[in-house]
């Protein structure tokens, strides 16, 4: 069955605004959360993980819906503090949290939204510092803990994690990135000569990540050892889910903090080889481990195949991973134009997205520093920082340089979220702020060019289809994308697939390769919509 949907509305007029650029849009939504990290003289590590935060649709309306990851003190929780979802009802972000029961009050880092148990809504798992939660939809505006029925418990210092059905079986796992073992009562003091400074991760053990098996009855299994993925020196901060050497399984990629970076390609059986050294991602292209934050997969240069983006700590450049077509990738960062204005920043969360519609993924990165006096350690850095945009110039890079009328000047980013939060086309920015307040930059330059987008709806319990692929092809370019759960830092994107056309106003094919394998060809698409596909039953 395919099921043709189009979708448009907007939240504001968006005549009043000059195009050409984002538009904080934060106060004429209604937005007004502000994240807590505990900030303190103590500088206890934890403070300086930051907050991420959902885009999902949790009430099966059209639109995406916002949640948001609260902090706290980490010494004594405030139970003032918490989580909170805001229902998009068409022109504001309205509070729905109390009745949502998603109000926790726990130190909460990042958030993931998938529907494991196949019912049709999107469900949360919460990473925190402290106990994680899964919080099942109920389908009637109501959210309910059931970490400890499903066994999805993991009390370990989480960060990042994705839903992906890493064993083709139709139902959506769930992989956990684990940071460091650390607690407050052992916690160490660092100085950089005289001055204090949050320390570093070398100062704490790694603990390794965690993947969870879905059991098909709303239970999990841990198998982190049995699939190959127990890693214990791991400092996991980031994880993207993708098929990366084309053969319809799930790999994942794993950014670590000061150890080498993860591949795990899937056997096919259940389990996984670690080849981040074979493969060329494990280092940067010098051969040097980085402190690795935030991660995105993409075909940047649409030649049919996944790339893999990473970002890393200042004096450390970002790294763009070419994937050879089978798996095998080559750090082209200086080659391409994004290795030299990264090197003085420090990336956290990262987005590949077409924000000007020009059929080529562009790059985004949320910068911001871990050390809020590091003016004083050096003099050319400081903690807020800019949030870049570098133009996909037909395979190679250029920083867009937005005056800082047109796009505010610095943040302390850690999550950063992609979405049409207004459902015009064009893809808008969520900016998760360290103790400090969460920022909408809405896209007020894409939708001026042709687009279209795509939600898919799987026919088994992995109704999103998660790892489902489309490739278009319009006027001899391939654009090539897949639906993933997870990437980018402590966050949940729009899992809609958006590809910007230029002055195209027909996609002349579009092969849809859904989780199963089977394959799915549509011709002639009109542009500027929103299509809601439907996986037909006996497809090849």
């Amino acid at each position: 069955m395919i099921v043709l949907g189009l979708l448009f509305f907007h939240f504001l007029d968006h005549g009043s605004t000059k195009p050409e650029h984002f538009n904080d849009m934060t106060k004429e939504l209604g937005l007004d959360f502000r994240h807590v990290s505990g900030f303190s003289d103590q500088r206890h590590f934890v403070e300086t993980i930051g907050s991420g935060g959902a885009l999902f649709d949790f009430d099966n309306d059209g639109d995406l819906d916002l949640y948001l990851v609260q902090g706290n003190y980490i010494t004594q929780l405030d139970q003032s503090l918490t989580n909170k979802l805001y229902r998009n009802d068409g022109d504001q972000l309205i509070n729905v949290t109390e009745k949502s029961g998603l109000g926790d009050s726990h130190y909460g880092l990042g958030v993931i939204a998938g529907d494991y148990d196949g019912d049709g809504f999107r469900d949360l798992y919460l990473t925190n510092f402290g106990p994680n939660i899964l919080y099942r939809n109920n389908g009637n505006g109501t959210f309910s803990d059931v970490t400890q029925q499903a066994g999805a418990i993991c009390s370990d210092f989480s960060t990042s994690a994705a839903w992906t059905d890493i064993d083709s079986d139709g139902d959506l796992d769930l992989y956990i990135c684990n940071y460091v073992s650390y607690e407050i009562e052992n916690e160490k003091r660092c100085f950089f000569k005289n001055i204090p400074i949050y320390c570093g991760p070398v100062e704490y053990s790694g603990v390794s990540d965690r993947l969870f098996q879905n059991n098909g009855d709303g239970t999990f299994s841990d198998i982190t050892i049995s699939a190959g993925i127990y890693e214990p020196d791991s400092r996991g901060l980031g994880v993207v889910c993708s098929d990366l050497n084309n053969d319809n399984w799930i790999d994942i990629y794993v950014a670590n903090d000061m150890n080498k970076n993860n591949i795990y390609i899937n056997q096919k059986d259940g389990t996984f080889v670690e080849e981040g050294v074979l493969r060329g991602v494990a280092y940067d292209g010098e051969g040097l481990i980085n402190a690795s934050m935030g991660v995105d997969a993409r075909d940047y240069d649409n030649d049919g195949d996944v790339d893999l983006w990473v970002t890393n700590f200042s004096l450390e450049a970002n790294c763009l991973l070419v994937n050879d077509g089978t798996g095998y990738f080559e750090d082209l960062s200086f080659d391409l134009g994004l290795a030299k204005p990264s090197f003085h920043l420090l990336g956290f969360g990262t987005l590949f997205m077409d924000y000007d519609h020009n059929g080529w993924p562009d790059l985004v990165v949320g910068n911001g520093h871990i050390w809020d006096n590091v003016h004083l350690i050096d003099t050319t850095m400081t903690y807020a920082q800019p949030l870049q945009m570098f133009d996909n110039k037909s395979g190679k890079f250029e920083e867009r340089k937005f005056s800082t009328s047109l796009l505010p000047a610095n943040y302390v980013v850690r999550g950063l979220i992609r979405g049409d939060l207004d459902n015009d086309g064009d893809l808008d920015l969520i900016v998760c702020q360290s103790n400090r307040p969460t920022v909408i930059l809405r896209n007020d330059l894409g939708n001026l060019k042709s687009w279209i987008m795509f939600r898919l709806i799987g026919k088994s319990k992995n109704t999103d289809a998660i790892g489902a692929r489309i490739r278009i092809n319009t006027n001899g370019l391939t654009q090539t994308s897949e639906v993933i759960s997870g990437s980018s830092y402590l966050v949940s994107n729009d899992i809609r697939l958006h590809f910007g056309l230029g002055n195209v106003d027909v996609v002349e094919e579009v092969n849809i390769r859904w989780p199963d394998g089977s394959e799915q060809i549509l011709n002639n698409i009109p542009a500027r919509q929103i299509l809601t596909l439907e996986q037909p039953e006996n497809l090849e």
